[in-house]
């Protein structure tokens, strides 16, 4: 199979048709003359960051900047803060419009007739870790060519003459890069290049036949009115899990059952699959080697991933030997660590889904300074019922007692949103730091500590209660007031934090409740420690109206 590099200057090919945007379709001839005008404003010792709305400049920047001899950066997003995040990284940033400007110059100089090495063509993805810092991933061109010369021979049968690629997620990102630009150069399909992240803008312009590029979040979010548009003949989804309800719609709406894509930015592709029915197994991609490590992960080995050495992955897998197919089970690194206890996140969101209040969940923390566990939840019907009836506060602890059937306390979460929807990226991924935007607008869930004094194992704290607390809401209406369980929580977690004793309460004595605490209230909070009966006074007063609530917390001896 002819390399992209060469597809794109062959001469031969000038008439072959390439892309459309807009109204227009355009040739390799075309893109070709611009990719010599480009390629010489470009320095070849530049690190080029290219973040392109259109796939046809996009095309352009990254061929010209691999003529010229440069590293191509492929930015996650055009947000400026992510980029202040990266700046280090890049020497020269390209967008659009500084494409177009360039373009528009002209340039009159002298090409070399050579052209470099898929090997020599080098590109840095980033993608985010558990911490969602933005993690550079060193690929070349030869990885990328490797991996379609594998793919191609599994999908050309399914694929007519005349049929399109056409892209709902974005170029920037690997699984978009080799399936919307390099993959139908080099097999001379014609690419959609205008950017269609929602059904909506591209429904109307499906062909019969047509390849589409897609994500979860766009299978799980079907418009009605594709169930008129002509059948594609593949639909492929990559970039996260894809559950069987959205696969099973696909198939009834559009006509085709959705081929699912498994890999990373690291490793590219490396299993395929379509939903039919309950637990679809993997099938790897030819030449891909598969594994497992002693704690199950799986590990895989081809030429387009490490070649002879084998890439360890955080996903935990069974592997069926008789068929050489594997099943996947959640990943080993989403684990953290809340109150010094290793708590699997997965594990969390599978008991939460098992909930018939819950559609779909995702654990996290949401903030590093706080490592309380946190829940991003979407409600089934029944759940939006409770939600109204009962409110968020109460909602949250019907939902951590489905959690304690099965989990310690310190796997129960204590923060919750509930969405309509899951956010993600247009990969169809879940980035951390779109999650934890959910919590950065929330209502204060915690007193302002304005004062602390300490005297061994006793302990005063002037708190404030901001008048939006979240607490205050619903309870009651009209006249609100803090819960006495809120009380006797933050008792708790302080009690925990200050004097290290463990978190969960055997029992709770002399449990007295004498005056309501309105919102905006300033009161004290007294903690006194007696560590050789493994028990907690407190007592919650105030200048204006005196005691307010008090209680004896007793704390369970570890095990030994």
């Amino acid at each position: 199979m002819t390399g992209f590099i060469e597809k794109l200057h062959d001469p031969q090919n000038a008439d072959t048709a390439l892309c459309i945007e807009g109204d227009r379709l355009f040739c390799v001839g075309d893109l070709r003359s611009d990719i010599d005008r480009l390629c010489p404003t470009l320095s070849a010792s530049s690190r080029i960051a290219i973040q392109c709305q259109s796939a046809r400049l996009f095309l352009i920047a990254i061929t010209a900047a691999w003529r010229a001899g440069a590293t191509v950066i492929f930015p996650a997003t055009d947000r400026p803060a992510y980029l202040d995040g990266i700046v280090d990284q890049f020497d020269l940033y390209l967008d659009d419009t500084a494409i177009l400007a360039k373009l528009a110059k002209g340039n009159d100089a002298t090409l070399s007739t050579t052209l470099p090495a898929a090997s020599d063509c080098r590109a840095v993805f980033f993608t985010s870790g558990s911490t969602g810092d933005a993690k550079p991933i060193a690929k070349t061109l030869a990885l990328i060519e490797a991996e379609i010369t594998i793919q191609e021979p599994l999908w050309q049968p399914h694929i007519p003459t005349g049929a399109r690629i056409v892209g709902l997620v974005s170029h920037q990102h690997i699984y978009g890069l080799i399936f919307r630009i390099v993959w139908p150069v080099m097999t001379d399909r014609v690419f959609t290049a205008d950017p269609a992240p929602y059904w909506e803008m591209m429904q109307g312009d499906i062909g019969a036949g047509d390849v589409l590029i897609t994500s979860p979040a766009h299978l799980k979010n079907l418009h009605p009115d594709l169930a008129d548009v002509p059948r594609p003949s593949l639909i492929f989804s990559s970039g996260g899990p894809l559950d069987l309800a959205a696969a099973t719609e696909t198939t009834a709406m559009l006509g085709t059952c959705p081929t699912e894509i498994y890999g990373s930015t690291e490793t590219g592709g490396i299993a395929h699959r379509q939903q039919t029915g309950d637990n679809c197994p993997w099938h790897p991609l030819p030449g891909v080697d598969i594994g497992l490590n002693d704690a199950r992960c799986l590990r895989v080995r081809a030429a387009h991933i490490a070649g002879d050495d084998w890439y360890q992955t955080e996903d935990i897998a069974k592997i069926d030997n008789t068929t050489g197919t594997f099943t996947l089970h959640g990943r080993a690194d989403r684990v953290v660590k809340v109150e010094g206890k290793r708590i699997s996140l997965g594990a969390v969101e599978r008991h939460l889904r098992q909930s018939d209040m819950i559609e779909d969940a995702i654990a996290l923390i949401p903030d590093e300074n706080d490592r309380r566990l946190g829940v991003v939840a979407v409600l089934s019907p029944a759940g939006r019922d409770m939600l109204a009836d009962i409110g968020r506060f109460r909602m949250g602890r019907q939902l951590r007692r489905e959690i304690a059937k099965f989990e310690d306390d310190a796997a129960l979460p204590q923060r919750w949103r509930f969405v309509d929807r899951l956010p993600s990226d247009s990969q169809g991924k879940r980035p951390l730091h779109l999650l934890r935007a959910l919590f950065a607008d929330m209502e204060p869930v915690t007193p302002e500590i304005v004062i602390q004094n300490r005297d061994d194992d006793r302990v005063n704290l002037a708190l404030r209660l901001p008048t939006d607390l979240l607490y205050f809401r619903g309870h009651f209406p009209g006249m609100p007031i803090l819960p006495g369980v809120v009380q006797l929580h933050w008792a708790v977690d302080q009690a925990a934090t200050l004097f290290d004793v463990p978190v969960t309460i055997g029992e709770v004595t002399q449990l007295k409740y004498r005056k309501p605490i309105a919102p905006g209230s300033k009161l004290m909070l007294e903690l006194d420690c007696d560590r050789e009966n493994r028990k907690i006074k407190f007592r919650y007063h105030s200048d204006a109206e005196g005691d307010h609530s008090s209680g004896i917390l007793k704390w369970r001896e570890a095990p030994s």
